[in-house]
């Protein structure tokens, strides 16, 4: 049985319909930006492997850390636990960052990334015994795929069987040069209302929403008003961080 085969029938590909989905591509080796299949051809790796791959395929020098860390600390509990290197890379990225972001918190994917950020602004406002429960959010948007990140995300054939289960969002359309000044008013609205714990972006681009930019302005203008109303602010940069929109963050812009 060929690999492809052997692929059909145990591996479950993700957003990936089986029954009618053409076979995927056999990639034997990856190196820079360019992944090379069993028959010889090559591609590049435009979306950078979902996101994550920022240094591209083969970096000798993330190979070399990766094999020496691995001999000291592969992998241990962050929980009542902490090691050098986990130390020295929250410290690193509280130092790139020059705001008032003063923690890191570690998480192994998008997803779940999202998912500790809306928590995290859950839990602020029940510790201070402040009932609210609504999330503004982006039309289009793209968030992961657990059910907070979905939640907040565009509501479409993807996660309609899941849509009974998310919680209490609001979304805006997305933001036009004909429609920004309607859209502040809207969400000044929203925000004044005292319910929203937080907002939620993709910075200045909609990346799986197909590469959509909106402005700067915008953006600071709704962070403004999130601000002035007591409201937590979510930036998503999974797809905009490191260095790809110019700055290190989307944020800094």
């Amino acid at each position: 049985m060929s690999l492809i085969e052997d692929d059909a029938k145990y591996v479950w590909h993700p957003f990936t319909q089986i029954q009618t989905e053409p076979c995927p591509l056999l990639i034997s080796k990856a190196k820079d930006a360019t992944l090379y299949t069993a028959d010889g051809k090559q591609y590049l790796d435009c979306n950078s492997s979902w996101w994550v791959n920022v240094h591209g395929h083969g970096n000798e020098h993330i190979a070399q850390a990766i094999q020496t860390q691995f001999a000291a600390i592969d992998h241990v509990i962050f929980a009542g636990a902490t090691h050098e290197k986990g130390i020295e890379l929250a410290k690193r990225i509280v130092e790139k960052l020059n705001c008032d972001l003063q923690k890191v918190f570690f998480s192994d994917n998008g997803s779940t990334a999202v998912e500790v950020a809306i928590k995290m602004c859950m839990q602020f406002w029940h510790n201070q015994g402040i009932n609210k429960s609504r999330v503004l959010a982006l039309e289009g948007a793209y968030h992961g795929d657990t059910f907070g990140a979905m939640s907040v995300g565009e509501r479409d054939y993807f996660n309609a069987p899941f849509e009974p289960f998310f919680f209490n969002v609001d979304f805006l359309e997305f933001p036009t040069e004909a429609n920004e000044q309607q859209l502040l008013a809207q969400a000044k609205t929203l925000f004044e209302s005292g319910e929203f714990i937080s907002l939620i972006v993709e910075p200045l681009i909609q990346g799986s929403a197909g590469m959509r930019f909106y402005s700067i302005e915008f953006l600071e203008e709704l962070v403004k008003l999130a601000k002035a109303n007591n409201v937590l602010v979510i930036f998503d940069e999974i797809m905009t961080a490191w260095g790809r929109t110019g700055t290190l963050f989307a944020f800094e812009h």
